[in-house]
C-alpha cells in the first residue's frame, strides 16, 4: 500500500545529479502526435478518467473523441486487459496518476499509467510507470518503465509514480516523462524517445531530496518563450520546523539545464495543506504577455477555517517572475461569486485553459465545500477569466448542479467541483470544462463527470454531457483525481 498522501510534507535543500543514460532508443522516422492525448490519430482529444475498480485494484477508462467531444467509444484497461504487463494485485494503485504524449515519434499519443504500490520482485512498493501504446485503432499493449534509482531499504521501494507528467523538458525535440518519488529517489527525469522493448535515451535525477521531504505534485507547462517544457514541483520547506512550514513552488527550467533547480516560490503556510481534492497547481498565460503564470489553490488552509484562496505568481523570461507581487484571490475578492466562508475549500482544484478564444488563459477554481441553500458541501466551480493585467474577479461566474442545463441536482456532500480539467475536446479553440462530483448514483456507485463547453461567452452549460465513473474507487484514492495530466 502507498503511503499517505493527504499531507503535503516538507521539501528542502535539492541535489542534482546527471546519471549515466541507459539504452538509447533509435531514431523514429514519423511524424510525433499533434495532439498528446490522441491515442487512435484521428485527430480529437481523447478523454481519460482514473477511478473505478478492477478486481482488487485500479483501472483506467479512455472515451474516445469525436468533431463534438468524448463519444460514444469506451475502452477500459487494467492489468488484466490484453497486453498490460503485470497482473491486478490489492495495493498496487495502477492509476494512481497518469499523462500522455507521443512518447516514441510514431504519430500516435501514448497514455502513461502509474501504479507507485507496485512490487517488483521481492520489493515491494517498488513502483512503476505503465506506457499503454496508441495506434490507428487506439490502445494497446503497454510496456513498463521502473525508476532507475535502487531502492535505499532492502525489500522496500520508493513508490515510483507518486505524479508523473510529460514534455519536452530537456529540449531536444522529444517527449519526456518526470515522475516523484518517495525517499531517495526523488524526483527523475526519463529522456525521450522511449520504445516498446523498454529503451530510453537516457535519464537523470533531479534531487533525491524531493523524495525524502514528500515532494507531492508536478506542473508542467511553458513558462519561459523558449521551446522546452517548464516544470514546477509542489513542496514544503521545514527548515525552522513543524511551526513553520512553507508551501514551496520549485521551479526546474526546461532545457540543457533542466535538472538544476532554477529558482523556487515560498507560500506561508501555518497549518497543513491537505490534497484532498484535486491538482493544487497549473500554468497558464493569463494576462498573454508570452510568458505562463502559476495557479496555486490553497483550499485546505486551515489558519483560515479552510475558506481557501487562489495564489497567482507571474512568469518572466527567466522563470517565475519575483519581482511582481504575487495576487492572491478568494470569494471576498470583488466580482467572485460567493463569500469566504468556513470550509467551502476554495481552491480545492485549479486548472488552466483559455474558455473563450480571446487567447487568455482562464483559472477554473473547484469550492467543492459550498453550501447551496439548506444543502452542505454541495460545492461550486468559479471561472475566473484571464486579461490584459492579469487574473481578477472581473467578469467572474460560478457554475454548480442547479445551473440550467447541468445533470442531476443539488445534494449534500456532492463536493461537485473537487476535481478540474480545461481541455479544448471539440476542436473549436475554446476549452471545455471537465468537472468531478461525489454524485451517488445507486446504493453502490458514486462518481459523476460533467462535461461544460466552451464558447464565446465563455464556459456553457448548454448541451453539457455527463460521464460515470461506476465505482466505490474514485478521486480521494488518486493524486491527480480522475483526470490525467
Amino acid at each position: 500500500m502507498r503511503a499517505s498522501r493527504t499531507v503535503l510534507a516538507a521539501a528542502a535543500a535539492l541535489a542534482a545529479a546527471v546519471c549515466t543514460p541507459l539504452l538509447v532508443a533509435p531514431a523514429a522516422t514519423a511524424a510525433p502526435a499533434k495532439l498528446a492525448d490522441d491515442f487512435n490519430g484521428d485527430g480529437y482529444r481523447d478523454l481519460v478518467l482514473l477511478g473505478g475498480t478492477h478486481g482488487k485494484d485500479g483501472r483506467v477508462t479512455v472515451v474516445y473523441g469525436t468533431s463534438t467531444g468524448p463519444g460514444t467509444r469506451v475502452q477500459t484497461i487494467h492489468q488484466d486487459s490484453a497486453g498490460i504487463p503485470g497482473g491486478v494485485e490489492q495495493g498496487d494503485d495502477w492509476g494512481f496518476a497518469a499523462t500522455s504524449a507521443d512518447l516514441d515519434r510514431d504519430g500516435y499519443a501514448d497514455l502513461v499509467v502509474a501504479s507507485p504500490g507496485e512490487a517488483v520482485g521481492d520489493i515491494a512498493m517498488r513502483g512503476g510507470l505503465t506506457v499503454v501504446w496508441g495506434s490507428a485503432k487506439g490502445l494497446g499493449s503497454g510496456t513498463v518503465f521502473h525508476s532507475p534509482i535502487a531502492p535505499e531499504y532492502e525489500g522496500s521501494g520508493d513508490q515510483f509514480g507518486l505524479d508523473v507528467v510529460a514534455g519536452d523538458f530537456d529540449g531536444d525535440g522529444d517527449q519526456d516523462l518526470t515522475a516523484i518519488s518517495d525517499s531517495r529517489a526523488g524526483a527523475v527525469l526519463l529522456k525521450g524517445p522511449f520504445t516498446r522493448t523498454g529503451g530510453k535515451s537516457g535519464w537523470a535525477s533531479l534531487g533525491g531530496s524531493y523524495g525524502y521531504l514528500n515532494a507531492s505534485q508536478l506542473a508542467a507547462g511553458r513558462v519561459t518563450a523558449d521551446g522546452a517544457t517548464d516544470l514546477y514541483i509542489i513542496g514544503r520547506d521545514l527548515q525552522a520546523g513543524y511551526d513553520d512550514l512553507d508551501l514551496r513552488a520549485y521551479f526546474h527550467r526546461g532545457g540543457a539545464d533542466f535538472t538544476r533547480r532554477a529558482s523556487q516560490l515560498r507560500v506561508p503556510d501555518d497549518g497543513g495543506h491537505q490534497i484532498g481534492g484535486g491538482p493544487i497547481a497549473t500554468i497558464g498565460d493569463f494576462d498573454k504577455d508570452g510568458y505562463g503564470d502559476l495557479a496555486l489553490g490553497r483550499g485546505y488552509e486551515q489558519p483560515d477555517g479552510e475558506k481557501g484562496y487562489v495564489s497567482i505568481q507571474y512568469g518572466g523570461s527567466t522563470g517565475p517572475n519575483t519581482a511582481r507581487t504575487p495576487v492572491k484571490i478568494t470569494q471576498n475578492t470583488s466580482g467572485v461569486p460567493g463569500a469566504s466562508e468556513n470550509e467551502d475549500y476554495f481552491g480545492a482544484a485549479v486548472t488552466a485553459g483559455d474558455v473563450n478564444g480571446d487567447g487568455y488563459a482562464d483559472l477554473a477554481v473547484g469550492v467543492p465545500g459550498e453550501d447551496l441553500g439548506t444543502k452542505r458541501q454541495a460545492g461550486t466551480v468559479t471561472v475566473l477569466l484571464g486579461r490584459a493585467g492579469g487574473l481578477s474577479g472581473t467578469g467572474a461566474k460560478s457554475y454548480d448542479q442547479d445551473t440550467s442545463g447541468i445533470s442531476g441536482a443539488v445534494e449534500n456532500d456532492d463536493y461537485f467541483g473537487r476535481n478540474l480539467k480545461l481541455t479544448d475536446y471539440t476542436r473549436d479553440g475554446r476549452a471545455d470544462l471537465l468537472i468531478d462530483t461525489n454524485e451517488q448514483l445507486d446504493n453502490t456507485r458514486w462518481g459523476m463527470v460533467h462535461q461544460l463547453k466552451g464558447s464565446t461567452s465563455g464556459i456553457t452549460a448548454t448541451g453539457s454531457k455527463t460521464y460515470t465513473v461506476n465505482s466505490l474507487k474514485l478521486s480521494y484514492t488518486t493524486l491527480s483525481g480522475p483526470f490525467a495530466h
